[in-house]
């Protein structure tokens, strides 16, 4: 197995979160609770008039005992990163595990 970037698992083709974690097992709606993140969760440029949020990515902690997911967005030139694959998904996973574990650009580096 290839060594990784980050610690994110993405859900297998043709399972639910519910099927994996047993905490989001019943959930059937969402609820987002405070203000969206105001830049890139990838790259952390502001979201401007230009760089629009294309996608938001979920994040479910394996531990967790309620149902309670992290929600970043993204831009589109990062989005089209992602789409591209291969080790340049990883680079914009583990952006995005830097962003939500609360580490800056520079500690990536």
């Amino acid at each position: 197995m290839k060594p990784r970037l980050h610690n994110i698992d993405a859900i297998p083709e043709g399972k639910t979160v519910g099927d994996i974690l047993p905490a989001f097992a019943n959930v059937k709606n969402m609820v987002h609770v405070g203000e969206p993140n105001s830049d890139c969760a990838s790259c952390r440029k502001p979201f401007t008039v230009v760089r629009k949020p294309r996608k938001a990515i979920l994040l479910y902690p394996y531990d967790t005992q309620i149902p309670c997911a992290f929600s970043y967005r993204v831009c589109g030139a990062c989005l089209a990163i992602y789409q591209r694959g291969g080790l340049h998904r990883d680079s914009f996973l583990a952006a995005v595990e830097a962003y939500h574990n609360g580490d800056s650009l520079e500690a990536m580096q």
